[in-house]
Formats: structure tokens, C-alpha cells, sequence
């Protein structure tokens, strides 16, 4: 009887030394939980400036489609007015268009039709895409030219057929909540915050007529053109 108290206590001893306690258990789940918390951030951080070098590449895409386009057709395609997964480059829709929120014409689909974009995806904004996924169809680039419901190659902030220098073609956003058609929407500048001016929000990505893609003060840069 005393050889088998003695085993059993053995036994026990060595479950007992092998076994966590509950405070060692907490200290534990307080280390991963510290550790979650630091990572985080960083892990939000990186997928931020990933989507914003995604933005950057799908508006280089843009661009060379676009100026395949007018090497062919010897001038920009028209826009599209209205949201949607069909060209509407005769149509204008006040309050859903393409982008901006539906704010302002977009990026035709008359490039993909045309293959000179394989990829759809392409243009949107993919940090926007991502903030507002309900409102898609209203989130594609914008674009500095209009459907000739509206004006044509004279509807956009300026004459792209005409005009020379650093304007730009196609970009994140352009109209700013406070001026679009629904004030309400949330709509924000995907690029960031402007370090210089410390205005959070303002940043967005740009396509200009020479082939360059630029992070810029999109708010500021609006108000300055209109």
C-alpha cells in the first residue's frame, strides 16, 4: 500500500510541475495580446502604402491606355457620365456619375472595351474601393475630360486636346466632400495626410499629361484651379 501511495503521488507531482498555473496562463495571453498590439499597427500601416503603390501603378495603366488611345484616334476618348458597367460617353448623370463620390465623369470603359486596359480593377482607386465598397460604381478615377453630354474635351477642368504643361488626366478623387453633390458622403482623399500644411486627408494620387504619376494636395490643388 505504501509502494502505491508513493507512485500515485509521484504521478501527481509530475502533472502538477508540468501544468501551467493560472496567473502563468494570464501572463501568457497578456504577452500575445502586447505583441497583437504592436504589430497591428505596423500590419495596417504596410497594407496602406501597398493599396497607395497599387493606386499609383493602376494609374500609370490608365495612362498608357489613354495615350495609346490618342496615338491612334489623334485625340483623348470621351468620358463617362454615368455610373455603371456600360460606356456612357453620350449621358450625363448629376449626382452619379462615375466618380468622385458620382460627383464627376470617369475613365471610360470605351479603353477596355478597345483592350487598350485588360484589367477593369484598374480603374479604381483601390484604398477608396476599399473605404466606401458599397458605393463602387461612383469610385472610378477621374477624369480630366468630359462626355459630350457635358461638354467634351472643353467639359473637364481644362482642355486636354488644347492645353499643355503639368495638367493632369486622371486622378484619386478631385472633388472635395465639401463642394460635391452629396456633402454627406465621407468621402476622403486616399494618399494621406499633407506633412507640410498638417492638414490630415488631403492627399491623393495624380496622372499628368506627361506620363508622371505625383502624391499631391488634391483639396488644395482644386480650389486652386476652380
Amino acid at each position: 500500500m505504501r509502494e502505491s501511495n508513493s507512485c500515485s503521488y509521484w504521478h501527481r507531482s509530475i502533472r502538477q510541475e508540468g501544468a501551467f498555473t493560472l496567473i502563468e496562463l494570464l501572463i501568457v495571453i497578456a504577452i500575445i495580446l502586447i505583441l497583437i498590439a504592436i504589430a497591428l499597427p505596423n500590419f495596417l500601416g504596410a497594407q496602406k502604402r501597398a493599396r497607395r503603390v497599387a493606386c499609383m501603378s493602376n494609374l500609370h495603366t490608365l495612362g498608357d491606355g489613354l495615350f495609346a488611345y490618342k496615338l491612334d484616334y489623334n485625340r483623348f476618348p470621351l468620358a463617362d457620365g454615368c455610373a455603371g458597367d456600360q460606356p456612357s460617353s453620350t449621358q450625363i448623370c448629376p449626382g452619379n456619375g462615375p466618380a468622385a463620390m458620382g460627383s464627376w465623369d470617369g475613365v471610360p470603359w470605351i479603353l477596355a472595351e478597345k483592350d487598350y486596359v485588360e484589367d477593369r480593377e484598374v480603374y479604381y482607386c483601390p484604398v477608396l474601393s476599399g473605404l466606401f465598397s458599397k458605393k463602387k460604381a461612383n469610385l472610378r478615377y477621374a477624369y480630366n475630360n468630359s462626355s459630350s453630354a457635358s461638354g467634351g474635351p472643353a467639359g473637364g477642368a481644362s482642355d486636354l486636346e488644347n492645353d499643355s504643361g503639368h495638367l493632369w488626366i486622371c486622378r484619386c478623387a478631385w472633388v472635395p466632400p465639401e463642394a460635391s453633390f452629396n456633402p454627406n458622403t465621407g468621402l476622403i482623399y486616399p494618399a494621406g495626410d499633407d506633412l507640410d500644411s498638417g492638414e490630415q486627408d488631403v492627399m491623393e494620387n495624380v496622372l499628368r499629361i506627361d506620363g508622371t504619376v505625383e502624391r499631391v494636395n488634391g483639396r488644395a490643388e482644386f480650389f486652386a484651379q476652380r
